[in-house]
């Protein structure tokens, strides 16, 4: 594979692996949890949330290897790096509580992203 067809694959996967994880995470956030937020979510809506925040960045991070064919790391290092900077974000609410719960779910979502990851890493049928 040359490095052009390499690079565009890249590009590629992080396109598509950054696009998912926002559709995602913009689904189960805001239109299944109606907002999930430590001011107005009960315990339960704040646990499945976090659920399914897990679940889109699980499947965010193995769409984004399965296109990069599982031989770098590249998009999901600059996911996570976004992630990160999202977390200077965060005031939604001027409570103590939300700001944790804000940084707990998006190490969630980091680890999902790796998670899924090593999913497509151990799939038998992804390309090599």
């Amino acid at each position: 594979m040359t490095s052009r067809n390499r690079s565009i694959l890249t590009i590629s996967s992080i396109l598509l692996g950054g696009f998912s994880l926002i559709v995602f995470s913009k689904i189960s956030r805001d239109i299944i949890f109606d907002g999930l937020s430590m001011c107005s979510s009960t315990s339960i809506d704040i646990g499945l949330g976090a659920l399914t925040l897990f679940t889109s960045s699980l499947l965010a991070g193995f769409m984004a290897s399965i296109v990069v064919m599982r031989d770098n790391f590249i998009p999901h290092l600059v996911m996570s790096a976004f992630l990160i900077g999202q977390l200077f974000f965060i005031s939604n609410c001027e409570q103590w509580a939300q700001i944790g719960l804000e940084i707990g779910l998006n190490i969630s979502l980091i680890f999902g992203l790796w998670i899924g990851n090593y999913t497509a890493l151990k799939f038998p049928l992804a390309p090599i």
